[in-house]
């Protein structure tokens, strides 16, 4: 049986590297060419993968929308209506709701405030 230990191996080439030099160097410049092109020949024959380009359509509304049927949804909800210049009575009423004294007391003293840092920084 043939027992070849790393220092046998690493003489070995030693001697080989010392005795051929020129065989050495012509080894490993077709190793070194054969890797350059196993490498040349995988980066090559690799499927290039496509990039999706995605290109967008403006939205058209092509049907009326649709409101789904859930308790947490106003009924009263519309996407899309006309609305008035103006409030009828009825919608006064239902949805304006006038200030209180103390309110516009405060909304008073914070806008005064507010001229006079601008004014008093004014030359």
């Amino acid at each position: 049986m043939l027992d070849f230990g790393i220092d046998d191996i690493k003489d070995a080439f030693s001697d080989f590297a010392h005795e051929k030099p020129v065989l050495l160097a012509v080894v490993i410049l077709i190793v070194f060419l054969f890797l350059a092109g196993l490498t040349i020949l995988m980066i090559q024959t690799t499927p290039e993968k496509k990039v999706q380009q995605i290109t967008q359509e403006p939205f058209t509304q092509d049907a009326p929308v649709l409101i789904p049927d859930a308790p947490d949804i106003e009924k009263e909800y519309y996407p899309n209506r006309i609305t008035e210049n103006q409030w009828s009575n009825e919608e006064v009423n239902k949805w304006f709701t006038f200030p209180e004294d103390e309110t516009m007391t405060e909304l008073e003293k914070a806008n005064d405030k507010i001229i006079n840092d601008i004014t008093s920084s004014a030359p």
